[in-house]
C-alpha cells in the first residue's frame, strides 16, 4: 500500500504587544509601532533609537527632566562618588577600559566592587569613623534630593504627555489630525518614559552601592550605630519606588 507523502507546512506564529484580535495591550511595552518607530517586546527597531521615532521638540519641563535625570547615570554618579583617580583605578582592576574609566566612569565594575571603592575613598579622606560615617548620610541625603526634584519633574511631564494625547486623540476623531500625528505623539510620550526608566535603574544601582557600602562599614566598625543612614537609605528606597510607579504611567493614551 502505499502511503502519500504529506507535505509540511511550519507556521510561525508572530505577535506584537496590542496587535492581536482581542489582546489586551501591555502597559509595560509601547505600540507595536510608534511615532513611526517599529518595536518587538517593547524594543525599538529599524534604528530609531530611544525616542521612538518621534521628531519634534522637547519642551521645558521635558528638558528640565532629562537634566535631571542624567544625574543618575552610572558614569556620573560613580564619579561623584568614588572620583576620578579612584574611578579610573577600579575601573582596570574590574576589566574596564581605561579610557572609559576616565573621569571616574567605573565602567565593567560590579556594584560590589563600586561599593569597597566608595568605602575606600572615604577612608582616605577621613581618619575619623564618625566622619566617614556623616560622609555617607550627607551622600545619601544628596540622592534623596536629587531623586524628589526628578519626581516633581516627572509628574509635570506625565501631566504634559497627558494633555497632548488627549488633544490629538481628539483632533483624530474629528479628521483633524492622522493616526500618524498620533504615532507621533505616542513616540514621544514613550521617549520620555525611557528616560525615566533609565533613571530609575541608575538609581536603584546606586542604592546598592550604598547598601553594600554601610554593610563593610558595619562590619569594620561593629560599635558605631548606623540608623541614621539606614533611615536615609529606607526613604531612598520608598522614592526610587515612586519613580518606578511613575515611569509605569506613562505612555499610555
Amino acid at each position: 500500500m502505499n502511503i502519500p507523502r504529506l507535505g509540511l507546512v511550519l507556521v510561525v506564529a508572530f505577535s506584537v504587544p496590542g496587535c492581536g484580535p482581542g489582546e489586551q495591550t501591555r502597559t509595560d511595552q509601547p505600540p507595536a509601532e510608534v511615532g513611526g518607530c517599529f518595536t518587538i517586546a517593547g524594543l525599538p527597531i529599524g534604528g530609531c533609537g530611544e525616542d521612538f521615532g518621534y521628531k519634534g521638540a522637547f519642551s521645558a519641563e521635558e528638558a528640565a527632566m532629562r537634566a535631571q535625570a542624567r544625574k543618575f547615570d552610572r558614569t556620573v554618579w560613580e564619579g561623584a562618588l568614588i572620583g576620578t583617580v579612584a574611578g579610573a583605578a577600579i575601573g582596570v582592576l574590574a576589566g574596564g577600559d581605561a579610557k572609559d574609566a576616565v573621569g571616574g566612569a567605573v565602567l565593567g565594575a560590579n556594584l560590589g566592587v563600586i561599593a569597597g571603592a566608595y568605602v575606600a575613598q572615604l577612608q582616605q579622606r577621613y581618619a575619623d569613623q564618625e566622619d566617614q560615617l556623616n560622609a555617607m548620610i550627607t551622600d545619601v541625603k544628596t540622592s534623596n534630593r536629587e531623586t524628589e526634584a526628578l519626581i516633581s519633574q516627572v509628574r509635570a511631564v506625565i501631566a504634559e504627555d497627558r494633555r497632548r494625547l488627549a488633544a490629538v486623540q481628539e483632533r483624530v476623531a474629528r479628521g483633524a489630525a492622522t493616526n500618524a500625528d498620533l504615532l507621533q505623539e505616542r513616540g514621544h510620550a514613550w521617549a520620555n518614559r525611557r528616560v525615566v526608566e533609565k533613571a530609575s535603574q541608575g538609581g536603584q544601582d546606586q542604592y546598592q552601592v550604598f547598601a553594600g557600602a554601610t554593610s563593610r562599614f558595619q562590619q569594620q566598625h561593629p560599635g558605631v550605630t548606623t540608623a541614621g543612614l539606614a533611615a536615609e537609605l529606607t526613604t531612598y528606597r520608598a522614592k526610587l519606588e515612586t519613580l518606578d510607579t511613575l515611569a509605569a504611567s506613562m505612555g499610555k493614551a
